[in-house]
């Protein structure tokens, strides 16, 4: 079974990536990791959710409620 790490959408991932580039090493390390043990967008927390939202540079007002719900907007599925 994919992970949600292997989900990520591959431009969010790029931005992830660029975050931890440019010295976010300890928060993108934490959700890194929380991505490779976890299966479902529902297992994430919060934080989590907020912390990929975040360093991903995710634009909020253009996520809609169904986005933030399913994580439609950072994982392909």
């Amino acid at each position: 079974m994919k992970t949600l790490y292997d989900k990520l959408k591959p431009q969010i991932k790029a931005k992830l990536e660029a975050s931890y580039a440019e010295g976010y090493v300890t928060s993108i390390d934490y959700i890194f990791n929380k991505l490779q043990t976890k299966n479902r967008y529902s297992e994430l927390t919060i934080d989590e959710v907020r912390t990929l939202n975040t360093f991903s540079n995710s634009e909020l007002y253009q996520t809609t409620q169904i986005d933030l719900m399913y994580g439609d907007h950072l994982f392909n599925n």
